[in-house]
């Protein structure tokens, strides 16, 4: 499928049988893309068992991972949303400065995690939803958190 998107696909693999594929039956797929705008996106699909013992065809985890993947294209941003809980909590710890980041739909879990955010950081974003792409872009103030442990030079 997206061979016929883009002239630039490239594959890789990396398979493993027996004992050194761990004790679960099953295979997965991992897509991942660098944008032109240096953000790299990912998707990634496991096998369901269908039934009895009926794994999902291969051929159709590969077509739910493209389609994963694209859908993650589509919404734009610089991370997937999956990840976008990550990003903001990171945000929110870094230096009492501004931060800014554009991310595509707001996901449940972003949404969630900036509710906790403000609850036990503090930190408020500001949030600019842009019509036109579809993205938003959140701004915050860095809670100014410092690594107790860390050695002081």
């Amino acid at each position: 499928m997206l061979n016929r998107l883009l002239p630039d696909v490239y594959i890789f693999t990396d398979h493993y049988t027996g004992s050194e594929s761990g004790k679960s039956p099953g295979y997965g797929i991992s897509l991942v893309t660098k944008m032109t705008t240096g953000c790299i996106l990912s998707s990634e699909c496991a096998a369901t068992h269908l039934g009895a013992s009926e794994l999902q065809l291969p051929e159709d985890l590969g077509m739910q991972a493209a389609m994963s993947l694209l859908q993650e294209i589509k919404l734009g941003g610089v991370v997937n949303s999956t990840h976008q809980g990550l990003l903001f909590i990171l945000c929110a710890l870094c230096p009492e400065d501004v931060s800014k980041v554009s991310v595509g739909k707001l996901s449940s879990y972003g949404i969630k995690t900036l509710q906790h955010i403000k609850e036990f950081l503090g930190v408020q974003f500001s949030i600019k939803l842009d019509p036109a792409t579809g993205t938003a872009l959140l701004t915050c103030i860095g809670s100014g958190f410092q690594n107790l442990y860390r050695k002081v030079s």
